[in-house]
């Protein structure tokens, strides 16, 4: 494979290539020397046990889930492939975006499939050198790709929140201390190939189907218009305690008829003395 290093010879005389040297305002200057995974003091038996790794493989007939395809996603996402809905499985959708990946590379097959090749020009494309590398104070979804990385193979217990603050650099630090890498706490091009070649069953914390069920729940559960309409029936006693029809029987005209009478009994007196 081109990409791996066969001899400490080869590498560092890439990173002398890249280091370079130029000439600014009549002084003589370095560029800087630093390189993501700190090469320089990576044995070379490491670095040709991890390069001569198996990339994993995915696809809509082997389509997990597994954390490698979360992180693939977001990896993708970050060169500007996105996927609508990014999760541990295996979609349509997620083949749709490698494809779309494999189309715009024109140097690898066009079969919607995360082989090798893909595997290998995604790293090219993040890494084009071995001074470049995601570090501390960057932000965005290939920082997220490797939080889901470090949670599901590690259990850095990160938030996956795209931001490489202390927590994701020190969880950086220990994966390259534990695989026998130059530690920095910068996730170069060595260190990518480290992470996604380590093999776990899942590594998954959540897929997207799972979690969107609470979601649903609550929203369906959450409809107040029974117990409102179950309050409309109190207006009924409302009107059945109508007392108008005792009001009326209460009516007392009936004695005050009555009375009238006794004038009577005052014209007969009136009578008896004319």
């Amino acid at each position: 494979m081109s990409e791996q290093f066969s001899s400490g010879i080869a590498r560092r005389a890439i990173s002398l290539a890249t280091a370079g040297a130029f000439v600014f305002g009549g002084m003589f200057m370095l560029a800087p020397t630093a390189s993501a995974d700190d090469l320089d003091r990576t044995p070379a038996e490491v670095i040709e046990q991890i390069e001569a790794r198996a990339w994993p493989e995915w696809s809509v007939d082997n389509p997990g889930p597994n954390i490698d395809i979360l992180a693939a996603q977001y990896f993708l996402s970050h060169l500007g492939f996105e996927t609508e809905r990014p999760g541990c499985l295996f979609t349509e959708e997620v083949e749709a975006t490698v494809i779309a990946f494999e189309e715009d590379a024109g140097t690898i097959p066009v079969d919607g499939v995360l082989d090798v090749d893909t595997w290998v020009k995604m790293r090219n494309e993040l890494f084009p050198s071995e001074a470049d590398g995601i570090r501390p104070g960057d932000q965005g979804d290939a920082v997220r790709a490797l939080q889901s990385l470090l949670n599901g193979k590690y259990d850095a217990g990160l938030d996956i929140d795209g931001f490489y603050g202390p927590e994701t650099e020190e969880a950086v630090r220990e994966v390259q201390r534990g695989a026998g890498i130059g530690v920095d706490g910068i996730y170069g091009r060595l260190t990518f190939k480290e992470t996604i070649t380590e093999q776990v069953e899942n590594g998954c914390v959540s897929i997207p189907e799972l979690t969107e069920r609470p979601v649903e729940a609550p929203a369906e559960e959450v409809v107040p218009e029974a117990p409102a309409t179950v309050d409309q029936p109190i207006e009924a006693p409302a009107q059945e305690v109508a007392p108008e029809a005792p009001a009326q029987e209460t009516a007392p005209e009936a004695p005050a008829a009555v009375d009238q009478p006794m004038d009577a009994p005052a014209a007969e007196v009136e009578g008896a003395r004319g």
